[in-house]
């Protein structure tokens, strides 16, 4: 390693929060000798991006959450599917607010880069502190993976192992994380592929119920003929309906996905066409495996199932449903991996930025990839697998995650007040932010109102404990004794330098 980059650089450059964003880091090539500069690469094309995209908003929630939701419109199918489309038209008018962000502040980082800017870094410091300490997306499916993958070996009916699952679930987040260490172009490679299985996965799906369909079309007929049957619509309210398109947008999160990885897609135009076409894809995918879904069973079957994939293949393939939860697997192992990808740049950027410690923000002088952002994101997933419950953690997450979504959207707003001269080459129309701004404060309050759990208050006092980290090591620049020794022991440890940045 050279004298350059085997000791700390302290100060490669100033903090860029608040600036005006211009510009975006340029391409390099595939391999970063140390004389040239370090950055991160463009590998990201508009196809690898549409399958990211796809890849994270493709995860167990499909297969775990149609049951949920038309148990909680009173069996209507009809009311059932309107709210699918609904929630596609929602992630869709959240995906344009994300996209106008995107091209207007092309880092990466996603929701912490468009906060810091908005709202200053006090604000934006509370994304990667939530996501560094309680990455709960990540150890949500790394637990469906486990459960899925261990199933087929015990009687139907029968109580999982949870130290057998939790195990397998912390051996998959160690391999998935290997992998992106290793190298960001394979990690990418795998996580087009685990998309393209799913894909496969859900013409599985449509296709078994078109072919069940065609033997018993009877089932079909009833089932869509009394789709609006006015029963169950009268026994329907306000509040179930607010529970189930809660459900279903928790189905649908991930449209902003690129925007983690933004600096790394060939240009930021990109970000806006690839992830707009992911959930208009997504949306369809998502209507018709639920259409699969009654093709094959009644309502009441579907929604008295837990899970809902397994009940459709067991009437289907009999002892082959196996098969369903092969499918299942590969679905999360997908998203594990893409989560991965995306949590790690939240903490880089931070750490760029000087929120977090240095080290995060620093580059493998090889292989250019975040490796300690992401070896480091790797622990506190690893904690919530041991000690975390599968339900607990959904409702962790979507609460938090609304939080961040409505500042987000609200920040399209603010950044056009704050720095109108930041180009825009993509602009919605205003009532757009207005409107997704409204809904994602109606899903902060509605589990509160609905459901009202300690979980929630934890969740708003943990932000108070980052307000305060950030006071302290951040606004007052308060040092941690040995960190400057500890940092360089790392670097020279892991060979990573910070990035060059103009």
């Amino acid at each position: 390693m050279s004298d350059e980059r085997e000791f700390l650089i302290t100060r490669r450059r100033k903090p860029h929060y608040g600036s005006d964003v211009t510009t975006d880091p340029q391409p390099s090539s595939d391999i970063t000798p140390s004389a040239d500069p370090l950055r991160v690469k463009k590998q990201i094309n508009l196809f690898s991006g549409v399958m990211m995209t796809c890849g994270v908003m493709i995860g167990c929630g499909i297969f775990l959450t149609p049951n949920m939701i038309l148990k909680v419109c009173n069996n209507s199918v009809g009311i059932s599917l309107v709210i699918w489309i609904g929630g596609g038209i929602v992630a869709t008018l959240s995906t344009l607010c994300y996209s106008e962000l995107a091209v207007t502040i092309p880092e990466s980082g996603s929701d912490y880069s468009y906060l810091t800017h908005a709202y200053g870094p006090a604000i934006g410091f509370l994304m990667p502190w939530v996501n560094c300490l309680l990455p709960t997306s990540i150890a949500i499916d790394a637990l469906a993976f486990a459960q899925y993958a261990i199933q087929p070996i015990f009687p139907a009916g029968g109580a999982l192992p949870q130290n057998s699952v939790k195990l397998l679930a912390s051996i998959l987040v160690l391999l998935v994380t290997a992998i992106n260490i290793y190298s960001v172009r394979l990690a990418i490679r795998v996580q087009t592929m685990a998309t393209l299985a799913k894909f496969l996965a859900i013409a599985f799906v449509v296709g078994g119920g078109l072919y069940y369909s065609g033997k018993n079309p009877s089932l079909a007929l009833n089932t869509f003929e009394n789709a609006f049957d006015p029963g169950p619509i009268e026994g329907i309210t306000f509040a179930t309906i607010t529970n189930a398109f809660y459900q279903v947008m928790w189905t649908y999160q991930g449209w902003n996905a690129l925007c983690h990885v933004t600096e790394e897609v060939d240009r930021p135009r990109t970000v806006a066409v690839a992830s707009i076409l992911a959930v208009f894809i997504i949306t369809i995918c998502f209507v018709v495996i639920n259409v699969a879904y009654l093709l094959v069973l009644t309502p009441t079957e579907m929604s008295n199932s837990t899970t809902v994939a397994l009940t459709f293949a067991g009437k289907l393939l009999g002892n082959g449903s196996w098969v369903i939860s092969l499918m299942i697997c590969i679905v999360t192992f997908g998203s594990v991996n893409s989560s991965v990808i995306q949590m790690a740049r939240v903490s880089y950027v931070a750490a760029r930025n000087e929120h977090l410690p240095r080290i995060l923000g620093m580059l493998h002088i090889h292989r250019a990839s975040p490796l300690p952002a992401i070896c480091f994101n790797a622990i506190p997933v690893l904690v919530l697998v041991w000690i975390g419950e599968f339900d607990t953690l959904i409702d962790a997450f979507g609460f938090v995650s609304w939080i961040f979504f409505a500042f987000s959207s609200a920040s399209v707003l603010v950044l056009r007040h704050r720095k109108p001269q930041l180009p825009r080459p993509f602009k919605v129309p205003t009532i757009i932010p207005i409107m997704t701004t409204i809904i994602s404060i109606c899903f902060v309050f509605i589990p509160v109102i609905s459901n009202p759990h300690f979980l929630y208050f934890y969740a708003l006092a943990f932000f108070g404990a980052g307000l305060l980290v950030f006071y302290i090591f951040v606004h007052r620049d308060w040092s941690v004794p040995g960190i400057e020794p500890t940092t360089k022991f790392c670097q020279n440890l892991l060979q990573v330098a910070p990035e060059d940045l103009d």
